[in-house]
């Protein structure tokens, strides 16, 4: 048996949530399975010198998109180092991976900058996923996928961007059934040179000026700025343009990481942008009230632009529903140090519509009352459900540079936040990190949801997803989670930051692959539960045999738009937008296709249903972007179970991997 297969042994023992030790088990094969990457750093300009570990402390990347259309997900990951290269694992469906980078053509290399993230999605409807690469100080690559095969496009296609970009996702913001590009930067694209007075290139290879860094801890706004691409592609080829400013996106934050998500469920994407060194950013799609539609950044009550009065650290976003109410919640990543302040942390923004949240904005802060505001230094975090027991938890890595423990740049930092002048801009004026530690040697966390005290049974509103306003909302008490990372055998002290989530060896468990900065990545197979787990679901006759869950990769079909109140809409090939909602005897679970979401991460596009023991499946209900909807009774849900499948859209066709 190959070492990933039996990694996957039976593991049953039953363990108690409540002290951490948890029956939810994961063993670490990266070497084993074969994709082990150690990741390289950045190195920029000598200037730089005293602050390099901090400049040089994100470029870790890792998605998970099955390229070839195998039915397996495939790994890529990101290396930072001046001539290193990205790599692509593809999965050999026998517990292992071999590199395939030069044969695939997706190596990149860094010749002039720097590889900082990179996510797939098939931006010319042909039914294969395209892989685009960010990168600092380097034009943007975008990769079309040809059979597996893939070829530079980026120049021709219009999506070349020269800056510093950190994060993007796919999304189909105006619903004609093809993908758009949001690309979030860090550092501005431009910069004055004092020598001349006028706007260059920002290099950080080959600065003009040390006059870099943010020009405030809690407010800056002279970050890049990020940049929306429309989707223009058709039988003539693929084709973006540039509608960042028309599209209402204008601001100049440090921007780590960006997600999407139909957050008001009026059937539009929205947005959340995450801000180091200020507030995040909310906005939300007008697509049910105008066209072209817009982002109208949402304001809250006391001023702050975003979800809530973050703490100006944003680094991470997901979106998942994790009370189970049929809307989409939002789990922000932040800065804790136990050690020195205590007013921080990770934010779990529970959705529970306007009329009942504190300031009428939609959204609560449960970080603290659930058990998931500590996750250290956080970056990468992830929904998924660990333990199928139909509760969505919550995966984070943490570390920012691992240095003597004994030496901490922390007290440095406080010193010159409290500095009267504003020093921090420039790069010359904060002191020498040199071998300080800040915020290393802390494990990840792994938040595992506790089962509700009561059935949570609120349903969707009579108008049903696609009406503004529609839906109402279950319970607003916070869920509750505890931290098992170390008992659940995630053990690694490294400085995690991106990470992808798939199931890659079908055993129904959801996998965890984890690109570290400056060291091996960790690759987490889930020895949860039974592997042997085969059984029926009731049919019309009654039967009530449980089954364990259900892997749904979505297939549109943008060449078959609909007519929607006058409105051509139409899906894309990869479903980027489509929502499926599972209903069984202890209430429902719905899962939103994400094309890329969060800190230098990307899950694989299929939608995971963990379903305990104790959950008779109903029914399987599916929307999809164009406004049509599907409804699969118990009898065709049953005949799902415990595979993956392919679901296309309009014919109810399901297809084995």
């Amino acid at each position: 048996m190959t070492a990933l297969l039996a990694a996957g042994s039976v593991w049953l023992a039953p363990r108690s949530r409540e002290s951490g030790d948890v029956s939810t088990r994961f063993h670490e094969s990266a070497a084993d399975a074969r994709c082990l990457n150690r990741h390289s750093m950045v190195k920029l300009a000598d200037v730089f010198d005293n602050v390099m570990p901090w400049l040089s402390s994100v470029g870790a990347s890792a998605a998970a998109a099955d390229y070839d259309n195998d039915g397996f997900a495939d790994l890529y990951v990101t290396n930072s180092g001046r001539s290193d290269l990205n790599r692509l694992f593809h999965n050999e469906n026998d517990g292992t991976f071999t590199d395939v980078t030069a044969d695939a053509g997706v190596g990149c290399g860094n010749p002039e900058g720097a590889s900082m993230h990179a996510i797939f999605g098939d931006v010319d409807n042909d039914g294969d996923l395209d892989l685009y690469v960010l990168k600092w100080a380097e034009a943007n690559q975008l990769f079309r996928n040809d059979g597996g095969k893939f070829t530079d496009v980026s120049r021709d296609a219009g999506v070349d961007y020269w800056g510093y970009a950190n994060g993007a996702t796919f999304l189909d913001y105006d619903r004609d059934g093809r993908i758009d590009i949001l690309v979030g930067n860090y550092f501005a694209e431009t910069i004055e040179d004092p020598a001349t007075g006028q706007r260059v290139r920002n290099n950080l290879w080959n600065p003009v000026s040390t006059r870099v860094m943010h020009e405030t801890f809690t407010h800056a706004s002279n970050g890049g700025r990020n940049v929306f691409y429309r989707n223009l592609s058709d039988a003539a080829g693929i084709r973006f343009e540039e509608v960042t400013e028309s599209v209402g996106l204008t601001h100049t934050g440090w921007t780590l990481s960006v997600g999407s998500g139909d957050l008001n469920n009026d059937g539009w994407p929205d947005l959340y942008v995450a801000n180091d060194f200020g507030p995040d950013e909310y906005y939300l799609n007008t697509g049910a009230t105008e066209q072209p539609p817009r982002f109208r950044l949402v304001v809250d009550p006391r001023g702050h632009p975003g979800v809530g009065n973050d703490w100006w650290k944003g680094m991470n976003v997901d979106m998942g529903d994790v009370n189970n109410d049929g809307y989409l919640d939002i789990y922000v990543t932040n800065i804790l140090e136990r050690r020195y302040k205590t007013d921080e942390g990770n934010m779990l923004w529970l959705n529970c519509a306007d009329a009942v949240c504190p300031g009428g904005r939609g959204f609560r802060n449960v970080a603290q009352e659930s058990g998931t505001i500590d996750g250290g230094w956080g970056w990468g975090g992830k929904f998924a459900d660990f333990n199928n027991d139909g509760l969505l938890d919550v995966f984070t890595v943490n570390g920012f540079v691992t240095g003597d423990p004994n030496h901490n740049y922390w007290f440095a930092i406080q010193e010159m936040v409290t500095q009267t002048k504003n020093q921090t801009a420039d790069a010359r004026d904060w002191p020498v990190m040199g071998t300080r530690e800040l915020s290393g040697h802390e494990p990840s966390r792994l938040f595992i949801q506790q089962p509700p005290s009561e059935p949570r049974t609120a349903l969707l509103g009579a108008k049903g997803r696609g009406s503004a306003g529609a839906g109402a909302h279950g319970s607003l008490a916070a869920p509750r989670f505890v931290e098992s990372a170390i008992a659940s055998g995630i053990t690694d002290t490294y400085n995690g930051r991106g990470i992808a989530l798939a199931d890659f060896n079908h055993d129904g468990y959801v996998d965890i692959y984890v690109a570290n900065q400056g060291a091996p990545s960790s690759f987490y197979v889930n020895q949860t539960g039974p592997r042997d787990k085969r059984t029926t679901q009731p049919s019309a006759a009654g039967t009530k045999e449980m089954a364990g869950f259900l892997w749904l990769r979505l297939v549109g079909r943008p060449d078959a738009p609909s007519n929607v109140a006058g409105r051509t809409l139409a899906s894309s090939a990869d479903a980027a937008g489509a929502r499926a909602t599972l209903w069984t005897a202890t209430g429902r679970q719905m899962r939103e296709v994400q094309g890329g979401m969060g800190f230098a991460s990307q899950s694989e596009y299929a939608l995971h249903f963990g379903i305990p023991d104790t959950a008779a499946v109903d029914r399987l209900e599916v929307w999809w972007p164009s406004g049509r909807t599907q409804t699969f009774d118990r009898e065709a849900v049953g005949r799902m179970l415990n595979h993956h499948v392919r679901l296309s859209e309009g014919g109810g066709e399901v297809i084995p991997p």
